[in-house]
C-alpha cells in the first residue's frame, strides 16, 4: 500500500473546525492498514487503546487481548492483504473509511473485500473500530470477480 496509491485521501479539507480530528484519523488508518497489511501484529496492535473495541461481521471483540487473537487468526487464514482506501467520510465523533481490500489465502485464492470501516480515536488511538463489509468474494484470474465478468459479458 503505497500513500501514492491512495485516491480521496490527499484530502481537501473538509474538517475545519474539526479540530484536526479527521486529519489524525486519516493518519492513524493508513499506518494501521500499512501494519495489518505488512501482517505485523505487534507494530498493529500500537494503534489501539488498551480497551479498543472492534466490531466486524463475526462479533466484537474488546481489548488488546481478543482484539490482537482477531487479528491472528485473519492473518494465519489469509497470509496476504492488500487494501485501497477509496474515500474518507467526516464524522463529528467518528470518521468512516471507505475502503476495498484483497485477501490472499493459503491455496493463493484472493478474495475481495469491500466496505467501510468506521474509526473513533482517543488519545491519538483506535478506541472503536466498527467494519461493515460485503461478503468476500472470490477473484477470477486477472482480478474479475464472477458477477463483473457475467457483466461484462453479457
Amino acid at each position: 500500500m503505497s500513500k501514492a496509491g491512495l485516491p480521496g485521501l490527499e484530502l481537501r479539507d473538509l474538517c475545519v473546525g474539526d479540530g484536526g480530528t479527521f486529519s489524525a484519523a486519516k493518519a492513524r488508518i493508513i499506518a494501521y492498514w500499512a501494519d495489518e497489511c505488512a501482517r505485523d501484529l505487534d507494530k498493529l496492535m500500537t494503534h489501539f487503546t488498551r480497551d479498543a473495541e472492534v466490531v466486524t461481521p463475526d462479533g466484537a471483540f474488546r481489548g488488546h487481548a481478543a482484539v490482537a487473537a482477531l487479528y491472528q487468526k485473519s492473518f494465519d487464514s489469509s497470509p496476504g492483504l492488500r487494501v485501497d482506501v477509496e474515500a474518507g467520510f467526516v464524522g463529528r465523533d467518528a470518521h468512516c473509511f471507505e475502503y476495498s481490500a484483497v485477501l490472499c489465502d493459503g491455496a493463493d485464492d484472493h478474495w475481495l473485500v469491500e466496505g467501510v470501516n468506521l474509526m473513533k480515536l482517543e488519545d491519538g488511538l483506535i478506541s472503536s473500530l466498527r467494519s461493515f463489509e460485503d461478503a468476500p468474494r472470490r477473484l477470477l484470474r486477472g482480478g474479475e470477480t464472477k458477477e463483473w465478468t457475467a457483466r461484462r459479458t453479457a
